[in-house]
């Protein structure tokens, strides 16, 4: 019973939207009205500024670490339970149940997994993140470069099987959210980090 509550528990946290909670009560606006209309971090961002989107993602980012690094370290599940639970995380944030299923892209959430789960995987996609996104301001190239290149380092890292088949579900699924940032980056309209909306 407990290995059905803990992921089911895990997918209700991952679900919390706190870029939407943020945003609806700093300004009073529904984020899904504004911007790209996400529900994420970068939107929040446009909303609140730079305050708006680090704290949005701080929060997105530790509700999937924390409880993922006390279920390993304190209570020392096995890594298969771990990835069940970081699925259930990442699902819950970008399909949440108190927006009507409408969630994040992921980025922040993907990030807590992986810094709990294998943090010396991660390295490299940070350092792409942080460059793609200094150079051409936009997160969204950013999280779409650090997706594929934490799945190529896992590849030729990590042994155990299931994590690098998690790690490949999660990269796809993150470009996949990024489709419609993908089409505005190839035809020169996504927004750049800085500019404000609402």
């Amino acid at each position: 019973m407990i290995k059905i509550l803990i992921p089911l528990s895990c997918y209700f946290l991952g679900a919390i939207p706190f870029s939407y909670i943020i945003v609806k009560l700093v300004k009073g606006i529904d984020l899904r009205t504004v911007g790209s209309g996400n529900v994420g971090a970068t939107n929040a961002g446009r909303v609140l500024g730079k305050w708006g989107f680090i704290s949005a993602f701080l929060l997105d980012m530790f509700k999937a670490f924390l409880p993922l690094l006390m279920l390993k370290n304190f209570f020392h599940y096995d890594m298969n339970f771990l990835l069940i639970c970081a699925l259930a995380l990442i699902i819950g944030h970008t399909y949440t149940i108190f927006l009507s299923f409408k969630g994040g892209k992921g980025v922040a959430t993907g990030l807590g997994i992986f810094l709990a789960l294998s943090p010396k995987s991660i390295i490299l996609a940070l350092i792409v993140f942080l460059v793609m996104v200094s150079i051409f301001r936009m997160v969204s190239l950013g999280s779409v470069s650090a997706a594929i290149t934490l799945l190529i380092t896992v590849i030729f890292t990590e042994s155990n099987a299931n994590f690098k088949i998690f790690t490949f579900i999660i990269a796809v699924f993150v470009i996949y959210k990024h489709k419609d940032n993908i089409k505005r980056i190839l035809n020169g309209t996504e927004k750049r980090i800085g500019e404000k909306v609402g």
